[in-house]
């Protein structure tokens, strides 16, 4: 059974004739119903946050689906619950050109989180990071946007480029490994390619586009992309929890930090550093993390614990 009928039936927009073939599709095979679950349970997600639209669609879902929704319903509650508890997530109240609903999953300070989009497509986001998609891929393009921090791991489709939307840069993939870094606030943006191949074209420079290869990232220097070659691959161990101390300013620390812990640093004096090589992992706390680097740099520190601040002496 087609992926995008399924998502139009939980959805309440297919035809009779895409309800009757559903249907008849569950009734052949009791193992489609654990399919036909998966796609329930990814929009159970985006009607979380929507209850008086969902009512209305609950009470029509259970008179079309009776026995077969009951029987997975509490467990794509447990799902919903397990996967996104602390994140903040919501279905945006607009319509892209091709009719799909726009989803937006914000990471709070101090969080991360990973899911899988329509197409097998796989995202981790870091803390601080918000990602807006559509539910369903419609048209020639599948397209998300991202402020913040986010790795991606495409599923081929050469029909179907996929594209990520940044404040700064559009970056398009076909099939491929890679990290976004685009913060607007900041003047922040980064792509560093893993594998595959991506194109970069800018949207502060018109005409300004770069391809790259396995193992280059480009960065703004000005409003100007700029090709590299990665230096530090641990900067990128963030989906596994690890911070990389390599290489990185004391201001370039703090704010790492701040995302990581979900904290608040202000810097009073801003002490030298540069840690040839070295890294930790978030699960050790601020505190540890901040002593780690007292064998690097002199600096003091006081914890606001009321206000959730840390003060750089």
């Amino acid at each position: 059974m087609e992926k995008e009928t399924l998502y139009r039936y939980v959805a309440c927009q297919a035809s009779p004739e895409e309800e009757t073939a559903v249907l008849t599709w569950l009734e052949a095979d009791p193992a489609h119903e654990s399919e036909l679950a998966k796609v329930q349970r990814q929009h159970d997600l985006v009607a979380l946050s929507a209850p008086v639209i969902n009512e209305l669609y609950a009470k029509d879902r259970r008179r079309r689906f009776g026995s077969v929704l009951r029987r997975w319903s509490a467990a794509a509650a447990a799902v919903v619950l397990l996967a996104f508890g602390g994140y903040y997530f919501h279905a945006a109240r607009d319509f892209s050109r091709q009719g799909e609903r726009l989803l937006s999953v914000s990471v709070p300070h101090g969080q991360r989180v990973s899911l899988t989009l329509q197409d097998g497509t796989s995202v981790w986001l870091n803390a601080g990071t918000t990602l807006r998609y559509p539910a369903l891929f419609t048209g020639r393009e599948r397209r998300v946007e991202i402020e913040g921090e986010a790795r991606f791991e495409v599923v081929h489709d050469a029909k179907h480029p996929f594209i990520v939307r940044t404040y700064a840069c559009d970056v398009e993939v076909l099939g491929t490994k890679f990290n976004v870094v685009a913060e607007e606030e900041n003047g922040l943006f980064s792509t560093a390619l893993f594998e595959g191949r991506v194109a970069v074209s800018s949207r502060l420079v018109p005409g300004e586009r770069l391809v790259l290869e396995p193992d280059e990232m480009v960065t703004l220097e000005g409003k100007h992309l700029c090709l590299a070659q990665i230096d530090n691959d641990e900067e990128y161990l963030w989906t596994n929890g690890i911070i990389s101390l390599t290489d990185q300013s004391f201001s370039e620390l703090m704010h790492r930090f701040e995302k990581t812990f979900g904290v608040t640093i202000r810097i009073e004096r801003e002490p030298s550093i540069r840690i040839g090589q070295g890294k930790i992992r978030q699960s050790v706390g601020i505190d540890n993390a901040l002593q780690v680097l007292q064998r690097f740099a002199d600096f003091e520190y006081e914890k606001d614990e009321q206000n959730n601040t840390i003060t750089i002496r």
